[in-house]
């Protein structure tokens, strides 16, 4: 077996994000040089297949080599200088990410084109995937403030893309200030763990919150905080607000139907799929790394609460949309819903379940997306009224619609089944039994929605008799999608044990939080035997 190398590991770990920021500014310099279109996109789609590349290694390196993964920029050791610390389960993100941006800009090429402005949508979501990207793979808790503020100003920019339509301004100002508050609690967050704790390393105050010794305690343990563990709870409650709403968690969800609905819909697919991800993993990596499985059990019900709340809300907005894109984000919010409560049950088997609920939501919602962007871009609207059974003259379509409105509704053998699955399992062996009646209402409730989505598009053909002529490439990404779709559902019982297990175990168990603690205190270990070498 090839063995991954560390150090080439560790190189693409800084590389992934910085090369997609690169990318984000070359991208309008060489449009402007060359006018082309196909440059425009052919860089971008370098960027990601590189950042895709670099990701993948990552990943290979953390899950054939069983370790942890550390940069540390500009040489300075943790807590010091900004650290990126990479396990199994932001290994795994980071790659879905990548995976996610790499695939849906090939559909972007067609869709764009007949929009316009192509050189600042592909900076826009360069922009996009460096912020994700940033946020996966940080160990610093400013740092991934920042990262998050990238993320965030391209995802604006991406809503009011289509600045010609006059909602997707009023959707994208919405989304910037709920945003900015987002941001500025975090921002709040950050402040108050370094006055409590004196550093912003997630690893360091991991190790003081364990007690667990050694040179981030000895040297940089010196907070202000007279009750660590209060301190704790204050900065995890502001903190997991914050990205609650980046993650559209309800009640805080407002602002993402009226932001997916007026973004193009290849930004919309790259978004819907691995954001509220990767803000999920942000809040799972502060809940169960930062401040451990025995500190957050009211953090827990909290997310218990709001999840099954944003599982019926959403449910029920899906059903009576007459909006396909409208439609396709609320079941986001709904997905959401499902994923916190998966992380309000807090077991093993339940963090289990929500890592592949994250990564079945990554090729469903891209699918139904296109789905939406192939209507949009062939009949100029994505209103079912509209579309009356033009689908029918355009079976990809139509098959790539039921798959994915079939997957949301946890439909066997498709992969969200086996999510949901998973999720009643935990709820059973938690004994929080009214969850399995919230799972199937909320399930329900999206069957409901995406079967009257069918019908009006395939069925009701009383308005419509012409067809619908869509480009080559969208048919092949739809069909590549759902088939991804049937593919991770088939191989749930090969994917599980060789991918979602060991990230959830990365969380949950207390030598894996270890390890983490281990792997950036080396760096510091190591200057410290330098300086006393040298004296």
């Amino acid at each position: 077996m090839i063995q991954p190398d560390p150090a080439l590991a560790q190189q693409c770990v800084a590389l992934a994000p910085l090369v997609a920021v690169i990318t984000a500014f070359l991208i309008p310099i060489m449009h402007m040089a060359t006018k082309s279109r196909f440059v425009s996109w052919l860089i971008s789609e370098l960027g990601m297949l590189f950042a895709l590349a670099a990701s993948a290694y990552a990943a290979f390196a953390v899950y054939a080599g069983g370790g942890v993964i550390t940069y540390e920029f500009a040489a300075f050791p943790p807590p010091l200088g900004i650290t990126y610390i990479v396990d199994h389960i932001n290994a795994f993100i980071g790659l879905l990410v990548a995976a996610v941006f790499f695939l849906v800009n090939i559909f972007a090429y067609t869709y764009i084109k007949g929009i316009g402005g192509d050189e600042w949508y592909y900076t826009i979501t360069m922009g996009m995937e460096a912020g994700l990207l940033g946020i996966a793979y940080t160990g610093d808790i400013f740092n991934l403030f920042v990262m998050m503020e990238v993320a965030s100003v391209a995802t604006y920019a991406a809503i009011a893309f289509r600045r010609e339509r006059g909602h997707t301004l009023e959707a994208s100002t919405k989304y910037a200030f709920i945003g900015a508050v987002a941001t500025t609690v975090y921002f709040i967050a950050a402040v108050m763990a370094y006055y409590s704790f004196g550093t912003l390393n997630m690893a360091n105050i991991a190790a003081i919150v364990m007690n667990y010794g050694g040179a981030f305690t000895t040297y940089f343990g010196g907070g202000f905080a007279a009750n660590p563990y209060l301190a704790l709870a204050v900065f995890l409650g502001l903190a997991a607000w914050a990205l609650m709403i980046e993650a559209a968690l309800f009640p805080m969800h407002f602002w993402l139907p009226d932001a997916y609905s007026a973004a193009p819909a290849t930004a919309s697919a790259s978004l819907a799929a691995v954001a509220e991800g990767v803000y999920i993993y942000a809040i799972a990596r502060l809940m169960y790394t930062v401040g451990g499985a025995e500190h957050i059990e009211w953090l827990r019900w909290v997310m218990l609460v709001l999840g099954s709340a944003a599982v019926i809300f959403g449910g029920y907005a899906l059903a009576i949309q007459n909006g396909l894109k409208k439609m396709i984000a609320y079941s986001a919010v709904l997905d959401v819903g499902f994923m916190f409560i998966g992380l309000g049950i807090g077991t093993q088997a339940a963090l289990a379940a929500t890592l592949y609920y994250v990564l079945s939501h990554a090729v469903v919602k891209p699918l139904l997306f296109m789905v939406a962007g192939a209507a949009e871009h062939s009949i100029g609207t994505t209103s079912l009224a509209e579309i009356g059974g033009r689908l029918r003259a355009s079976p990809i379509l139509g098959f790539g619609l039921l798959v994915g409105g079939l997957a949301v509704a946890g439909v066997v053998p498709l992969n969200l089944f086996f999510a949901k699955l998973g999720l009643v399992i935990a709820s059973i062996e938690a004994g929080l039994y009214p969850l399995i009646i919230i799972i199937a209402i909320g399930s329900a409730l999206a069957l409901v929605g995406f079967m009257r989505a069918f019908y009006a598009a395939y069925f009701n053909i009383s308005k419509h008799v012409d067809g619908i002529r869509i480009p080559a490439s969208f048919k092949a990404m739809i069909l590549l999608f759902a088939i991804g779709v049937i593919a991770t559902g088939v191989a749930y019982y090969y994917l599980a044990p060789a991918v979602i297990e060991p990230a959830a175990r990365s969380l949950l168990d207390p030598a894996a939080r270890r390890a983490y603690v281990d792997a950036a205190q080396s760096l510091l270990n190591q200057v410290v035997t330098i300086s006393s070498l040298g004296g």
